[in-house]
């Protein structure tokens, strides 16, 4: 393959046992899925009564949403729900709360009550704002089957001395070498790691779920790897066209996932919280690319043209470029699709009769290049605005006649780099055979292990999953020193919220900055 296998599993149809919460019975998995979800495995009606009556489905507010997923108690709209592990409610001496409530110790009967009819082991009631369930007798035995054992239940891929973390990247097929490129610069990355102690005395083992890309079989070997349930996170990867179907996994099987390389980010939707994103997708450079022209090439609304295939990501980014220009009150904004492989650049005469003055276009380099040809043979120079993930080369080689009118958006620059993290960099990608050519996706991987390693560095030793995504999204202003700061939250999962602009000198055939960091607001 081409760099070292050392630290690496080869993961294969035969290494491992399907795997299965920690040794748990049908009957506490059961338990299991109605306390994260809400929901009863046998398909039987769960329902939630709130405050003066409101009725929600269970899976609306599942128990772990509130006194998270290890029953430990997590602050909620101001509240902070108590810990539920069966050693704490089952404590020989009682309880006491802050607000002076006594009760004696909770019994499974009066675990049931507090959960149907929201009232401790003496009866008094419990805070309005915990749900009262209804749910079958068997479910409700699942469930105190599942809390019995809910303290015991550590993550898959985590022991006293590794944290295993998989990395799903194609190894074969047309995009096998930069595959192989990412996956050497991961090995070295936690060679080196491990090499010095490791975090919290523990060491990083990467598990390779591999592929073919000429196969598109990255999803599946993704589903292959979390059923085995041998990870606690992955890490990185590669999965051309079905980046949002690995986040959308991600999240049903609620495993982290830090940095996959992918032009395409998503944010207050799908995937949810367990997707960590380090630089913004075309979506935001869009948005970046509208609100530059809005201020800097015309003071009155030109006719706006947004060129994109059909596809639903680039129909999304469409949608919200159009809102952004419209913000600034461009209303002759048209937006024009097209079937995938069939863009006609005849469009261009169109646009030109119609006076349209600026073009967001969002095909591809061969598309952009045939739109550019048909507009030099009409005399038409409109202002081009362009992703910099899907358009560089073509913006290049543009007819110089366009110079000055070609705009692009890039998430990350050369300038970003300190020398510093180059030189630890290079380091690492000195034993690893991979081209130049390779080196971007390398800087994504080597970023997103980053990251990762900070935030497990600030979750300290008591690591679990639900504690991790608590300080991926606590990171703030984070420096890996190969692209801009990175800050997440509760409802930001997109590291670099924004992008720069820069022009194409055709003169010269070279990228011009214009200006800084443009960092995107809601």
């Amino acid at each position: 393959m081409g760099f070292r296998l050392c630290g690496w599993w080869l993961v294969t149809l035969f290494c491992c046992g399907a795997g299965r919460p920690m040794g748990l019975t049908a009957h506490e998995q059961a338990g299991r899925k109605i306390y994260l979800e809400g929901q009863s495995p046998t398909g039987r009606e769960i329902s939630a009564e709130i405050g003066m009556g409101a009725r929600l489905p269970g899976s609306a507010v599942p128990c772990a949403n509130c006194h998270g997923e290890e029953g430990l108690g997590q602050s909620e709209g101001g509240l902070r729900p108590p810990e539920i592990t069966w050693s704490q409610l089952t404590k020989p001496y009682g309880h006491l709360h802050p607000n002076g409530r006594k009760h004696a110790s909770f019994s499974d009967k009066s675990v049931a009550r507090a959960v149907t009819e929201g009232v401790d082991p003496d009866g008094n009631r419990l805070d309005p704002a915990m749900p009262r369930y209804s749910m079958s007798a068997e479910d409700m035995a699942s469930l105190l089957a599942y809390l019995q054992h809910l303290e015991e239940q550590g993550d898959p891929g985590l022991t006293e001395s590794e944290i295993r973390l998989g990395v799903v990247l194609p190894t074969r097929g047309r995009l096998g070498e930069m595959g192989r490129a990412m996956a050497g610069l991961l090995s070295a990355y936690c060679d080196a790691l491990n090499a010095s102690g490791g975090i919290h005395g523990r060491r990083l083992e990467l598990v390779l779920a591999e592929y073919d890309s000429d196969l598109g079989t990255g999803l599946s070997s993704a589903r292959e790897l979390l059923a085995r349930g041998s990870v606690f996170a992955l890490l990185s990867g590669l999965v051309p066209g079905a980046e949002r179907e690995l986040a959308v996994l991600a999240e049903q099987e609620r495993v982290p996932l830090i940095g996959p390389l992918t032009p395409w980010t998503w944010e207050g939707g799908p995937p949810g919280r367990q997707v960590f994103y380090t630089l913004s997708g075309v979506g935001a450079q869009v948005q970046v690319l509208a609100e530059y022209a809005a201020r800097a090439l015309h003071t009155h609304g030109p006719r706006v043209a947004i060129i994109h295939p059909a596809q639903e990501s680039l129909a999304e980014a469409a949608r919200v470029a159009r809102g952004r220009f419209r913000a600034h009150g461009w209303e002759r904004v048209e937006v024009l699709r097209y079937e995938r492989g069939r863009f006609d650049p005849e469009v261009a005469t169109r646009l030109k009769q119609s006076g349209t003055r600026l073009v967001l276009f969002l095909g591809n380099e061969e598309e952009l290049a045939g739109l550019m040809g048909k507009a030099r043979a009409l005399g038409w120079a409109p202002y081009l605005l362009l992703s910099g993930s899907l358009s560089a080369r073509a913006a290049m080689e543009a007819p110089a006649f366009l110079d000055g009118h070609l705009f692009l958006a890039y998430s990350s620059l050369p300038s970003d780099e300190r020398p510093d993290a180059v030189a630890s960099f290079n380091r690492l990608r000195a034993g690893v055979h991979a081209s130049e050519r390779h080196r971007l996706p390398q800087v994504s991987a080597y970023t997103a292990a980053a990251v990762l390693t900070e935030a497990l560095r600030r979750t300290g030793r008591q690591l679990s999953r639900a504690r991790l995504l608590g300080h991926m999204e606590s990171l703030y202003a984070f420096e890996t020193g190969l692209m801009p700061p990175v800050s997440y939250g509760p409802d930001r999962h997109v590291g670099a919220r924004g992008a720069y602009v820069v022009t194409v000198e055709l003169t010269t055939r070279t990228f011009r900055p214009l200006g800084g960091w443009r960092a995107l607001r809601p």
